[in-house]
């Protein structure tokens, strides 16, 4: 039903044995993810919490209150995942998920732990001010998770107009392409609507891209990937200075 992007790509493609580590380690992580998250939005944020917004939200029918977390939640992925690319010391963290030159359902766990940190930590804090019921949270997660490890899967699925309201896997492969045209493209994780807004869309027709993973890369596995973002820098330094 659904051709691959890359046909002759193995199920046991190079680097799954890395991805799958990232998956282990950081779904064992997801109480200390949840505790932090929480903290940070409760903390820093509760001051602005404003009991007359959170009832007219509590109050509006189902299907809308999963839109609105699903768009609140995505301007603040937007916002972040430029950072993480705009920012250096930021886009050292990033730069590990980017690393993967294979794209199937497994490599988008590969994502340094301190990146989740601050993407789970700033996605709750709308969730947390605008006061989502548990049902809604609970329709949040699921079609995060699904969404999740469908765009980044190595199947070529057709939505037709729908690529221009959902983040489907074309779009993503694009934001993790090391083609020119694709660099600094496509930040948004749920919907286009943010990179339409803000010029950062890019769907070249039903092109797929030529290559991935970070233009240059990056140490190859766990711990080294895990210390990069702090000592990548002084290793650079020092290189330019031999």
């Amino acid at each position: 039903m659904f051709p691959r992007v890359v046909p002759t790509q193995p199920v046991l493609r190079p680097g799954w044995r890395l991805d799958l580590w990232y998956f282990t380690v950081n779904h064992l992580a997801i109480g200390l993810f949840l505790v932090v998250s929480t903290h940070f939005a409760h903390d820093a944020f509760g001051w602005a919490v404003i009991p007359w917004v959170q009832a007219q939200v509590v109050a509006l029918p189902g299907i809308v209150r999963f839109l609105l977390v699903v768009l609140a939640a995505d301007l603040v992925e937007y916002v972040t995942h430029r950072a993480y690319h705009e920012v250096p010391f930021l886009w050292r963290f990033h730069a590990v998920h980017h690393s993967p030159q294979h794209m199937d359902w497994l490599s988008g766990s590969r994502l340094h732990v301190g990146e989740v940190l601050m993407t789970r930590a700033t996605i709750l804090v709308p969730i947390f001010l605008l006061g989502f019921p548990q049902d809604t949270l609970f329709a949040y997660i699921v079609f995060v998770s699904v969404q999740a490890v469908l765009v980044h899967a190595n199947i070529a699925v057709d939505v037709g107009w729908l690529r221009y309201l959902v983040v489907t896997p074309q779009y993503h492969h694009w934001h993790h392409a090391s083609d020119a045209e694709a660099l600094d493209r496509n930040y948004c994780a749920h919907t286009p609507l943010f990179d339409l807004a803000f010029g950062t869309f890019h769907l070249p027709g039903a092109r797929w891209p030529r290559a991935y993973g970070t233009v240059k890369p990056i140490p190859g596995n766990f711990v080294q990937q895990l210390l990069y973002p702090f000592w990548g820098p002084i290793e650079e330094r020092v290189r330019r200075n031999r």
